[in-house]
């Protein structure tokens, strides 16, 4: 494999500029985590599919500086535990690198080619290396690069084979570490596979088979609870499923029968309304929040459902008002879930405690808010609303817009939004996950 990498600064440059010595040191990772907020709670970095980055600042709630990665497809991104670091993948056809930003001084730093189009890079909990799955294959493998988030030195790369080269599409999505930072889940799509990767070996340590395609990840310990899209081939009787893995020795996980959502009537008569999206724990780790999207060609899911994570339970079934439902977003007291979406322009909040819905947030125009980032005390939440090119910053007391961010003049790109360390971009790293 041959890598493009821009000149970068010496290591010692490096570590003085972005303040990695304490985790040089040997700090507690975890206290390194909760020190996140702080270290990045000043900006909300608004990602952007046309290559730039839009830096809010939290106090005056205006866009203070953009940033031009000087690539194209960069919707997915992950900050470093200290939040000095943020990565953006740049995703568009014909990309092959990540973008290495300084958060503090708010500048490009390095471009880094991992593959073809690098999708989303995550970070292990202890802030020491970096996972970047791609949605297009290299040499028909999909490639996992592991990097240094350091002196963004490639440590590692693990090629997963592919038998149905055929595949079109993307061939991975997300992908995510175990709590302990001992294993990364990602999908193969091609196969239908859940691959397990051991971070100490960089090797696979096992694959299993699904139904579908294996869509988002979310640990509970070694326990792994996997979205697929729906058992294929699809019908208008599939149905999104959950897959959950006992993933305690990572070379031979045992699979527990899926646990099949439920349909609504609006969702009944046609299959591309069924899709599941994302699925993910509460912040207690008791309840997992999964959505039904519906497929790329319709995004009219409008299922929202909630199990117990002990006996895996279906505790509600809620027909959101919305269309395309995608990722629940917990605010840090875990009072709430603001449920974005694909094709819409509002917000459902739900309240966890009573699993209702309880109000709607309404942008009044634009659509697809799929991404939220909450402030550091919580009071307020920033929400990406795509196609008006804009974040909303919403009162997370009386649920209404206080503000609009434009974040460019035109173009529809406006993407995720975050200013912290994350396990998945709906939750915050809890300690008790580990």
């Amino acid at each position: 494999m041959t890598r493009k990498q821009t000149t970068f600064p010496s290591r010692r440059a490096v570590l003085k500029l972005a303040g990695f010595s304490a985790l040089a040191a040997g700090v507690n990772p975890l206290a390194a985590a909760q020190t996140a907020a702080a270290a990045a709670s000043g900006h909300v970095f608004g990602l952007r599919g046309d290559g730039k980055v839009a830096v809010i600042d939290t106090t005056s709630d205006t866009v203070i500086r953009t940033i031009d990665t000087g690539g194209r497809g960069g919707t997915l991104g992950c900050l470093t535990p200290d939040g000095s670091r943020l990565f953006v993948a740049n995703n568009a056809p014909g990309q092959r690198t990540v973008t290495v930003i300084d958060a503090r001084a708010l500048a490009k730093l390095a471009d880094v080619e991992t593959g073809n189009r690098p999708k989303h890079p995550v970070i292990a909990p202890d802030g020491s290396l970096l996972a970047v799955n791609h949605s297009g294959m290299d040499a028909n493998r999909i490639r996992v690069v592991f990097l240094n988030p350091t002196d963004v030195r490639i440590v590692g790369t693990v090629e997963i084979p592919v038998a149905n080269t055929a595949h079109s599409g993307d061939i991975s999505m997300h992908g995510a570490w175990s709590p302990d930072g001992k294993v990364f889940a990602i999908g193969n799509y091609a196969d239908n596979q859940i691959v397990l990767i051991d971070r100490d070996k960089l090797t696979i340590a096992a694959t299993v088979t699904t139904t579908g395609n294996p869509h988002y990840f979310d640990w509970y310990k070694r326990e792994l609870w996997v979205t697929i899209e729906a058992n294929e081939p699809k019908t208008v009787d599939s149905r999104p499923q959950i897959v959950v893995l006992d993933a305690s020795d990572a070379a031979a996980p045992r699979a527990a029968a899926p646990i099949s959502l439920s349909r609504h009537d609006r969702e009944s008569f046609n299959e591309a309304f069924i899709e599941g999206h994302h699925g993910n724990f509460t912040n207690d780790g008791e309840r997992f929040i999964v959505l039904n999207r519906g497929s790329g060609a319709a995004l009219e899911g409008v299922t929202l459902e909630v199990f117990a994570r002990a006996d895996r339970k279906r505790l509600t079934s809620i027909a959101a008002p919305a269309r395309g439902i995608g990722h629940a977003y917990l605010s840090p007291d875990g009072r709430y879930a603001l449920i974005t979406q694909y094709n819409d322009s509002v917000v459902p909040v739900l309240e966890l405690s009573s699993l209702k819905l309880v109000t709607t947030i309404n942008a009044g125009g634009g659509g697809h808010m799929g991404h939220a980032a909450f402030s550091a005390d919580g009071a307020k939440a920033y929400i990406n609303n795509r196609k008006a090119d804009e974040v909303v910053v919403v009162d997370m007391r009386s649920f209404q817009i206080t503000r609009r961010i434009k974040t460019a003049p035109s173009g529809e790109a406006q993407a995720m939004v975050l200013n912290r360390h994350y396990g998945v971009f709906e939750r915050v790293v809890q300690p008790h996950l580990a």
